[in-house]
């Protein structure tokens, strides 16, 4: 049980993350760069999943250094 409830934590927390900078991003596109559809493909394409890795990988580190930090 301890393990599944580690696991909701990590995703609750990864998706928290992933929402921040997503709407980060959203924000710099919006206020510099022109909306077309050559910007919205490579945003798809190129934009997302690296917002998916990064928040990811913020999330194993803050999770990783909680669980030290006990």
């Amino acid at each position: 049980m301890k393990k599944v409830s580690e696991k909701v934590i990590f995703y609750v927390i990864t998706f928290c993350i992933f929402f921040l900078l997503f709407n980060f991003v959203a924000w710099l596109e919006n206020t510099y760069i022109p909306l077309n559809t050559q910007t919205q493909l490579i945003s798809g394409i190129v934009i997302l999943p690296t917002i998916i890795i990064l928040s990811f990988i913020f999330a194993s580190l803050l999770f990783k250094s909680l669980k030290e930090s006990k």
